[in-house]
């Protein structure tokens, strides 16, 4: 009876032998034993792959491939290597893919190159399945490494693990369920997969006129992995992945200046590509992401939201943040009546408490917009024009509510078309109100006014729901 597995296994553990003078693994050698296991079905492949760990063989194979000898001794080039773990991102399980990650991480000529490229090409050819079991099975590696390179005059320091960063490119191409699974898969190592995610590069450059110190950094795959997060339907998940993010973002904010001066490259660009991820975790499902945000005992005081609604004002988007507050206001798809739903109850999990947590989360959004114009600018008349964009964004929200077609809007629209009236008042009015505070008027247009009365369209319950979670955010937020 054959044993296709046990026969690949000897095959290579020949190839492998350097007994005797001058017996180099030759470079032939190694692509027949690159051409012995992509020779092999998915099954068998990855059996193989198994047993040549436990044997200690994948390491020398690992050595091999990226030999860098000459005559005729080096390894594979570089096309011919990543094709071959391509081939294999296709057929091993995450287990295997890990334990092939491990031994190019050890290699002699391996590290950073051959683990991000095994990353990139789970990426692309792996099952969702099987990427989500390699990010498993990757974790314990991930941490907060660095790479370094040294010349004449030069040094370079790659602000990045390879690890992390392979499971960066993996995890943004999940989605839906299995982005959820691979999220919790990574866990507490998140942090550390995103700041490996923004490819900062710091470089010094030495001279008789002294050092000078760069850094870049290109977030394209930070703002992936924030697309993976919006596709998944765990509100929750997205609002612990949000506050991650954004204490992400906070580092590349902050950083101005280290000892000795430093030019920095690329922030602004950077920057944007960050908030362009965070949005879309919140624009995926602004009452979800809100509401959560508003209750979790890591994010309640408004901090991290804070923070991105100031870096959203810094880059001029007070609209999105105005059709933020719209959704907050009559629902993600514009079709709720406001006054009925920021009334809405919910009983608090684990106990037999109510909360209104729809008019909790409006007061929330607002106190963080309101911290945030605040503590970006103390010019007055700044302040105010800000708020009125992002009012005016939000008139355009809350006038869809009565503008569905068909039958179905004909039934929202009857039943919501006073509590749209209200909202439209109270919004229009804050706009109109251009001499008061830039706070008063968030406030003022939050909650709807009674068209016939002029009152406060909501009772003491929504009231007090509302700005109880706005004082707290005002109070506590550190933008």
């Amino acid at each position: 009876m054959t044993d296709p597995v046990g026969d690949a296994v000897s095959h290579i553990h020949d190839k492998l032998d350097t007994s005797g003078w001058f017996n180099t693994v030759t470079n032939g050698e190694t692509k027949d034993i690159v051409g012995t296991l992509t020779a092999l079905p998915a099954d068998q492949a990855d059996q193989t792959i198994d047993r040549l760990q436990q044997s200690g063989d994948l390491d020398r194979v690992a050595d091999e491939v990226m030999d860098g000898d000459w005559f005729g001794n080096g390894g594979l080039s570089g096309d011919e290597r990543r094709a071959f773990l391509s081939d294999m991102a296709g057929k091993l399980d995450g287990d295997s893919l890990a334990a092939l990650s491990d031994a190019f991480a050890r290699a002699d000529n391996g590290g950073f190159d051959s683990v991000t490229e095994l990353g990139d090409a789970v990426a692309t050819h792996a099952a969702p399945q099987t990427k989500v079991d390699y990010i498993a099975a990757m974790k314990g590696g991930v941490d907060d490494a660095s790479q370094s390179s040294y010349g004449l005059g030069y040094s370079g320091t790659q602000l990045q693990d390879a690890e992390a960063t392979a499971v960066g490119d993996v995890l943004a191409s999940l989605r839906g369920s299995y982005a959820e699974a691979g999220f919790n898969a990574i866990g507490d190592k998140l942090s550390d997969v995103l700041t490996s995610a923004l490819d900062g590069q710091m470089t010094t450059i030495a001279s008789q006129a002294g050092a000078t110190n760069s850094i870049t950094w290109n977030a394209d795959s930070y703002e992936a992995i924030m697309g993976a997060a919006a596709s998944m339907g765990n509100a929750d998940l997205k609002a612990q992945i949000f506050d991650a993010g954004v204490h992400t973002m906070r580092e590349v904010r902050d950083t101005n200046n280290v000892f000795g001066g430093l030019t920095v490259l690329g922030k602004d660009d950077a920057m944007r590509q960050m908030a362009n991820g965070l949005t879309a975790i919140i624009d995926s499902d602004t009452t979800g992401v809100m509401d959560e945000l508003t209750f979790n005992q890591s994010t309640m005081d408004g901090s991290s939201f804070a923070a991105y609604a100031k870096e959203m004002l810094n880059q001029n988007r007070e609209g999105e943040l105005g059709q933020q507050m719209g959704r907050l206001q009559v629902g993600n798809d514009s079709s709720e009546n406001p006054v009925e739903r920021l009334n809405a109850v919910e009983t608090v999990p684990g106990t037999t408490q109510e909360r209104r947590a729809n008019a909790g989360a409006l007061g929330y959004f607002v106190g963080g917009v309101y911290a945030a114009t605040q503590a970006r600018s103390q010019d007055v008349a700044e302040q105010r024009e800000t708020v009125t964009a992002i009012l005016k964004s939000a008139l355009t929200v809350v006038d869809k509510v009565a503008s569905l077609g068909g039958p179905t809007g004909r039934v929202i629209a009857g039943g919501a078309a006073v509590g749209k009236e209200w909202m439209q008042i109270a919004v229009k009015n804050a706009i109109a109100d251009e001499g008061s505070a830039a706070g008063i008027r968030l406030e003022r247009a939050a909650l709807p006014v009674n068209a016939q009365t002029g009152e406060l369209g909501v009772g003491d319950n929504v009231a007090s729901a509302f700005e109880d979670r706005l004082a707290s955010v005002t109070r506590t937020a550190q933008p």
